[in-house]
């Protein structure tokens, strides 16, 4: 498959994905399962149809960058501090969730439950309740349930004395250390002054991006926070982040809430939206569902790809976005370091 790249200076090239049509994590190889088909293009099963996108050429705008979307989450526990040190060790940066307890500290973490009640610990701990009715303290000692589909990595990592829920100054002293860049998602409420006045009083405003999708709380940063540079991008960036049904006037949303970015879902980033949010002077990323999510959906709505093998993420960059946070991000760059 024939990939264009215009590099970062501006010098176009032509290069071949090796085996893009084939190659993925979970087939380690096996071409026989894993190639893509008129009949699925065609088909309403297709994650290329559903972006518009073509498949006999895939044109790669820009190389994006590559986000751990809770960590990496196939090689350690999600949003735990060996998860962000593996993301450093990669050259990545890192998503993660944070919630304030009633103790007043800020923790990462992500739980079950809807983006509008989120941090329920059923599935996660394999216990009733809620992160935000626990101290931090507290919150360290819960266990994670190794059985819980959401985690996929090693069962002996999900179980080792690591495996803790952090706070989230014990996860940007690693990111300071390393030089690991953070997208903090305000998973809880109550989170954009708390979370943004630790950033700054470890001066790690360069390092850290806000996103939510409460665009209230990216609202609250940019009231906080309207400073901007000389080349008139905002001091603060914060991300605007939407689920499946994009509103048509998603833009305008942004622009009210001061967002610097648009995070879109990766099967709603198509080119047409993605042009849209650059037009308009913002920053692009494309997020990716959670391990079970991406399970469910390459089951029931895409037949063409794999779950976050390299033709998906071929498929999604193609469209122009300019940064991904995925579950993968070691297939990710060693697709991009391909190119």
């Amino acid at each position: 498959m024939k990939v264009t790249t215009n590099t970062m200076n501006g010098e176009e090239k032509d290069n071949i994905i090796p085996n893009l049509m084939y190659i993925s994590q979970e087939s380690g190889g096996d071409d026989s399962d894993c190639s893509t088909s008129d009949e699925s293009y065609v088909s309403d099963k297709s994650l290329a149809k559903t972006l518009n996108i073509g498949t006999d050429t895939i044109e790669v705008v820009n190389k994006p960058k590559v986000i751990g979307h809770r960590g990496a989450v196939y090689q350690e526990v999600e949003n735990t501090l060996e998860g962000f040190k593996k993301c450093a060790e990669l050259g990545c940066a890192a998503e993660l969730d944070v919630f304030l307890l009633k103790c007043g500290t800020l923790v990462v973490f992500h739980g079950q439950g809807s983006d509008e009640c989120p941090g329920g610990l059923q599935g996660y701990c394999g216990i009733d309740g809620n992160i935000l009715n626990y101290t931090a303290e507290e919150a360290r000692e819960l266990p994670f349930n190794p059985e819980h589909p959401e985690f996929q990595c090693p069962k002996h990592k999900i179980e080792g004395v690591q495996a803790f829920i952090p706070t989230l100054r014990e996860v940007l002293e690693i990111a300071k250390s390393t030089g690991l860049r953070l997208k903090i998602e305000l998973k809880g409420p109550e989170t954009s002054e708390p979370s943004l006045n630790l950033v700054e009083e470890l001066d790690m405003v360069d390092q850290c991006h806000f996103s939510s999708f409460n665009h209230k709380r990216i609202a609250r940063i940019r009231e906080l926070r309207p400073e901007k540079n000389s080349d008139g991008t905002h001091k603060i960036r914060t991300g605007a982040l939407f689920k499946s049904d994009v509103p048509d006037n998603f833009i305008d949303m942004c622009i009210e809430a001061g967002a610097s970015d648009v995070h879109l879902k990766y099967d709603t980033c198509t080119t047409e939206r993605v042009q849209e949010v650059h037009d308009n002077g913002m920053g692009s990323m494309a997020w990716f569902r959670g391990p079970t999510g991406m399970n469910q959906d390459l089951n029931e709505k895409y037949f063409d790809v794999e779950s976050e093998d390299r033709l998906m993420y071929s498929y999604v960059m193609s469209t122009g976005v300019k940064q991904l946070c995925v579950n993968k991000p070691d297939v990710l760059i060693d697709l991009l370091d391909s190119i």
